[in-house]
């Protein structure tokens, strides 16, 4: 079930909703995979039509055109920032990719990832162990998890990929199987 943060909870009045979603965004700040890093990423999963990748903020949304476009890949993108949801949402639309993708403006943490055959995320470190135990928990056996550079705990990668950046930092892909 994909639910939008706090709609359960009748408890929290609108300045204390805006309170807690404006610390969630400082928590997960837009961190946007480049495009080379994203096609390496998905040709190491090797995609195919019966898969439903998700996004785990999806920001603007590179990753879906990008699997939906080159792999013909069901996505689904879950993003917490509204104004990126919108961004996102232009792009697919501009791509001409609406029939194959969603973007839903939610807290990763609140959707139930049973559903998905390939993940993909660039969490921000401070979350890596929450979003490992919700994979753990969560995803079924076989599900891929492309990972771009902070490796999941509890878990090995099957396959690693350094690739440069032109600069000093070298983007590491990580891919998991469960």
């Amino acid at each position: 079930m994909i639910s939008k943060p706090f709609e359960d909870d009748a408890r929290l009045n609108d300045e204390n909703r805006v309170s807690i979603a404006a610390r969630m965004l400082s928590e997960y700040p837009f961190s946007p995979s480049p495009v080379q890093v994203v096609d390496a990423a998905l040709e190491l999963a090797e995609p195919c039509f019966k898969d439903v990748l998700v996004d785990l903020g999806c920001g603007d949304g590179t990753v879906l055109v990008r699997a939906a476009g080159r792999f013909r890949v069901f996505s689904v993108g879950l993003e917490l920032d509204a104004r990126l949801v919108e961004k996102a949402r232009r792009r697919v639309r501009e791509a001409g990719l609406s029939h194959m993708v969603d973007i839903v403006n939610a807290d990763l943490f609140q959707v139930d990832l049973s559903r998905f055959s390939l993940v993909y995320v660039y969490p921000f470190p401070p979350v890596v162990r929450r979003l490992s135990l919700k994979i753990l928990d969560e995803c079924r056996r076989g599900t891929r998890i492309l990972v771009h550079d902070h490796p999941l705990e509890k878990m090995e990668p099957l396959k690693t990929l350094a690739l440069p950046s032109g600069g000093q930092h070298v983007h590491t892909i990580l891919l998991y199987v469960l």
